[in-house]
């Protein structure tokens, strides 16, 4: 535990709910005498994209030990240098906090909520040292009763309590969200790791039922590394609202966004929903990156400053690796069933065989890209970027069943995540780009020199599909069976035209939001934001769109009616067979299945 003569501390308070303010006191024992710099990060880790906190710095001043006034000169969008002292500083500066997100920072009046990155000023030259944190009791008497959610070390026995909080550096400092305010504490327990699944924003959910299953996610996980775990306490810190998803891994807890309606109540029955099982799945996934992101890291992320993107070829890895074991791990957890799993892994081939951007940039450009295209995705996305998430998830896939299939089963996917940990993560060295080239050809003596080309540097479909069949898994392309059909099962009645657009209903019509290249509402001209009234004069609604798709015949040319930034249009629409797009599993050798997935 660090001292609490820490040389920089930090005060936190809640100064305005109306005005979602944040008031942070940075007291610096010994600062840089010719003029301390003050920088804040422009992103945080594991959300590649720069946000510019320090935007939502309201005001800002600088004091020295004598209550004296001290200019403040800001240097760029995110640093101030303070006028040169030769005392101890006390700045003090506001932040704006209505970002309700897991990046971010939040205070409505239930709850108060932030990341490090979000609000405290890094003491340039002074980073490395040993850091304090003072989060004050809500001084309104309505928030009285409020609490305090954190991983960050404390002396103070009495948990979730305000009070004196530590860090060793300022690294560390922003690695722990948190949270304060109304929720409830969910106590459990796996492999002698304490665990806690908080829940803030209102629920009716069978908490006892989720920490169960929860219990049996992170017991997978710590058991998969074979290995002491890095944690010894870990938080879900879970904010609850109607509609939300979201979530973000950190060194001893994740921050979470999730819909409370998909939690399973007390009245449900112990059927696993579609809504649930996604919840459980976001969960493990950032569970999963306690190892495999926070200490098995890339070489170009290691250590990285925040002010600026940071580029690696490497998401992938880590983000598409963690998008496979999420759900595999619910099937070797038992809450889900083999026949759940394959509909889950038919969804995701589903997503990336729907994707037109697969043929127009490969993974490691969408990692590398992730800062300007994959965080910033606009209506082409479909068209024109492929996901690491999806994509990587995918991979690992192939890439399991192929180390499988080449070694007569002596290695598989889990033996390289294990090496990861064994020689990266627990020994604090960073991966290099070609890591698993590296493992698979150096440790298993297994070849793979194509298949890393064709599958990390070309646009060329992934082998998903004769990979399966090696292992008695079927895939059976289809026609969709209706516009918001997903995949993973086979359609009783698929389409026969298609629209070629993603829509959402609208009182009249439906809303154009996505549109596939080359298919029939490209070519007749649909636009994202295009509100589609009738087609061969027919009204049509999101419940009605595919039977009057279906009335037509291959080739028929008829009208559409549009409303376009509040004119009406028509266009010529000319149907075109609905294509195979939709992928469903089926096992046609269970013994060879189990080679894969018992």
């Amino acid at each position: 535990m660090l001292s609490k003569t820490a040389t920089i501390h930090y005060q936190v308070s809640v100064s305005s709910i109306a005005g979602h303010l944040f008031d942070v006191t940075l007291h610096i024992k010994e600062p840089d005498k010719s003029g301390q710099i003050l920088t804040l990060p422009a992103w945080i880790p594991g959300s590649y994209m720069i946000r510019d906190f320090a935007r939502n710095i309201v005001t800002i001043s600088a004091k020295d030990a004598n209550e004296t006034e001290l200019s403040l000169q800001k240097l760029d969008k995110q640093s101030w240098q303070v006028q040169a002292s030769d005392s101890a500083l006390t700045i003090r500066y506001q932040v704006y906090a209505f970002d309700l997100s897991v990046r971010g920072a939040y205070i409505n009046d239930e709850i108060a909520f932030f990341n490090g990155t979000n609000m405290f000023l890094a003491v340039v030259g002074q980073t490395d040292q040993p850091c304090s944190l003072t989060l004050e009791k809500p001084a309104q008497a309505e928030l009285s009763h409020w609490k305090v959610a954190t991983t960050m070390p404390t002396k103070m026995q009495a948990t979730h309590t305000f009070g004196e909080f530590y860090a060793e550096n300022y690294d560390a400092l922003i690695d722990h969200p948190v949270l304060l305010g109304e929720f409830d504490i969910l106590p459990f327990s796996a492999s002698g790791v304490d665990f806690e699944l908080i829940l803030a924003g209102g629920h009716q959910a069978d908490v006892k039922r989720i920490t169960t299953d929860l219990t049996k996610v992170c017991q997978h996980h710590i058991e998969f590394f074979n290995d002491i775990p890095p944690i010894n306490r870990y938080q879900f810190i879970t904010l609850l609202t109607d509609n939300a998803f979201g979530g973000l891994e950190h060194i001893s807890s994740t921050a979470l966004m999730y819909s409370r309606r998909d939690l399973p109540s007390l009245s449900e029955a112990a059927q696993m929903t579609e809504g649930y099982r996604v919840f459980l799945s976001l969960c493990s996934h950032e569970f999963f990156h306690t190892w495999h992101v926070k200490r098995i890291k890339p070489q170009e992320l290691f250590g990285a400053a925040l002010d600026q993107e940071r580029y690696t070829e490497q998401l992938w890895i880590y983000e598409g690796f963690t998008s496979y074991y999420d759900d595999f791990s619910l099937l070797r957890s038992g809450l889900i069933t083999q026949s759940e799993y394959l509909k889950v892994v038919g969804q995701n081939l589903t997503r990336l065989f729907r994707n037109k951007g697969r043929f127009k940039q490969s993974i490691t450009a969408s990692s590398f890209d992730a800062w300007t295209k994959f965080y910033k995705q606009d209506e082409s996305a479909i068209n024109n970027i492929v996901s690491y998430y999806n994509k990587g998830a995918v991979l690992a896939m192939c890439l399991d069943l192929t180390l499988k299939h080449h070694s007569k089963e002596k290695f598989c996917l889990d033996d390289l995540m294990r090496h990861l940990w064994k020689h990266h993560g627990k020994l604090n060295i960073p991966t290099p780009t070609d890591v698993i080239q590296h493992i698979i050809s150096n440790e298993f003596a297994i070849d793979l020199t194509d298949f890393f080309q064709s599958a990390l540097y070309s646009t060329e479909e992934l082998p998903f599909y004769a990979l399966l069949e090696k292992f008695g898994v079927k895939c059976h392309f289809s026609a969709r069976e209706s516009i918001e059909d997903k995949g993973g099962l086979m359609p009783v009645a698929p389409l026969k035209i298609e629209l070629g657009a993603q829509v959402k209903a609208r009182e009249t019509g439906v809303q154009i939001t996505q549109v596939t290249e080359q298919s029939a509402a490209y070519i007749a001209g649909l636009q994202v934001g295009d509100i589609l009234i009738a087609l061969n004069k027919w009204i049509v609604s999101k419940d009605n769109l595919s039977s009057h798709l279906n009335y037509l015949s291959i080739g028929q040319s008829v009208l559409v009616s549009i409303i376009r930034d509040k004119k009406l249009k028509e266009l010529n629409f000319t149907a075109k067979a609905a294509p195979n797009d939709t992928i469903a599993l089926e096992v046609i050798d269970q013994t060879l299945c189990n080679a894969w997935l018992a």
